[in-house]
């Protein structure tokens, strides 16, 4: 018997145990205690809700009853992975072909919030979703059907994208803004001051592979240097490439944390703001001969 923290915080010395509204199982497999939901029909075996994971619990045996506290899936188990082979025109948009795949929570929540949808809706939710992470407009089509129903696979949608005039002319020189899907993060924490502690409902990871072929003729003259922050709790890493004469961009966000006390906003503020500087920074390309004439 377990609290679930989508409604309140439940504290065994201040509320008795009818507070307890969700029921989970305990399994020893190979000395290892697992928690499943057999009633969440998204849940993998091992998985729990998220709303079920981290919680006090009554663990109720033949003769006694103890108190435990149900995991919380590390920040790798819950991940959106976008991987991307794009082309840039001459013009400056991007256009090819994304990834895009849910993990873990990541996928669970997905699946529950339009397990009764039609086709059409969870089509354009995906799109939504592609939307929201790029911080400019984006023209996006599904073209795979992803499995819903699977809890056992991960949730895997693939589209064809073109984001227009993703670039910007500098004189003779294009920039290149280094974070494709930083959309969400732009506006995340920016107010001063913070009253309540910070809640975020799971730890996840946001991992991009972004391979970009440039047009005939044009090359990179400059690359921002590897950007690592953060530790262990939170962390931000961002690194450009030449891949033979591909630009190749790999971005990484982890959020291993579920509560944060209102004194240490600050300090999660400023991670926030680091990571929009990093993600703004620019990639400096040359175009040919023929385009910067033109």
């Amino acid at each position: 018997m377990v609290s679930d923290r989508a409604h309140y915080f439940f504290n065994p010395k201040l509320q008795d145990s009818s507070r307890l509204n969700s029921n989970v199982v305990q399994v020893n497999l190979n000395g290892k205690d697992l928690y499943c939901d057999p009633g969440s029909k998204f849940a993998s075996f091992g998985l729990l809700p998220w709303a079920e994971t981290g919680v006090q619990g009554l663990r109720l045996d033949k003769d006694t009853a103890t108190w435990v506290r149900t995991p919380v899936p590390e920040a790798s188990v819950s991940r959106v992975e976008r991987t991307a082979q794009l082309k840039l025109s001459d013009t400056g948009d991007l256009e090819g072909k994304l990834t895009l795949k849910y993990t873990g929570l990541e996928a669970l929540v997905r699946r529950s919030e339009e397990r009764n949808e039609d086709e059409a809706e969870r089509k354009k939710f995906l799109e939504d979703q592609v939307e929201e992470y790029i911080p400019t407009g984006s023209n996006v089509e599904l073209t795979n059907h992803p499995v819903w129903d699977n809890p056992a696979s991960d949730l895997v949608a693939e589209f064809n994208l073109k984001v227009p005039g993703w670039v910007s002319s500098a004189a003779r020189r294009v920039l290149f803004p280094a974070a494709l899907f930083g959309g969400q993060e732009k506006h995340v924490f920016e107010h001063g001051d913070r009253t309540h502690p910070i809640y975020f409902e799971f730890p996840f990871q946001r991992i991009d592979d972004i391979t970009v072929e440039l047009p005939a003729g044009w090359k990179m003259t400059s690359l921002p240097a590897p950007d690592k922050q953060g530790n262990q709790a939170i962390a931000y890493n961002l690194k450009l490439e030449d891949d033979k004469g591909k630009l190749h961009i790999m971005r990484t966000l982890s959020i291993g944390v579920l509560l944060m006390d209102a004194k240490y906003y600050s300090a999660l503020r400023d991670f926030y703001q680091v990571v929009r500087t990093g993600d703004e920074q620019q990639i400096v390309l040359q175009p040919g001969t023929a385009t910067a004439s033109n």
